[in-house]
């Protein structure tokens, strides 16, 4: 059975295509990337949070997440469809791993779609209409 971690940290990469909002993979104002709480998320926490969360599953810690490195779960037919496509979108090298480089790369595009109002944070506004659109 997965752990919240676990799922807390694949919901986090999935995240990445919009196919899961930042809603599902932290809790409301996406605490757990608030490092200064200051109740709103900015860029940079945003990309630290989920290059960090997606990193966790680096097994080997080569520098890179590879779908082999993902807990079982991941291979059901629900999730399955959702984690190849992160691997498909993101992985500019080609190499089938995602690098923290691209991970990086496409929470910044991620964050300009969440960021409605252009202000430069996510707040809970913003993570609430992300999940309705969802």
């Amino acid at each position: 059975m997965p752990t919240l971690p676990r799922i807390a940290g694949i919901s986090a990469l999935l995240s990445l295509t919009g196919a899961i909002t930042p809603a599902l993979a932290q809790p409301a104002n996406i605490a757990g990337f608030d490092a200064d709480k200051d109740g709103r998320t900015s860029r940079a926490e945003y990309r630290t949070g989920l290059v960090s969360e997606s990193m966790k599953f680096d097994k080997n810690r080569d520098g890179r997440v590879t779908v082999a490195e993902l807990p079982g779960f991941t291979r059901l037919p629900g999730v399955k469809g959702a984690v190849e496509k992160v691997f498909k979108t993101n992985d500019v090298s080609g190499d089938g791993a995602l690098s923290s480089e691209e991970l990086a790369a496409r929470a910044e595009v991620r964050f300009g779609e969440l960021d409605v109002n252009r202000d430069g944070y996510l707040n809970s506004a913003e993570i609430k209409a992300a999940r309705r659109s969802r």
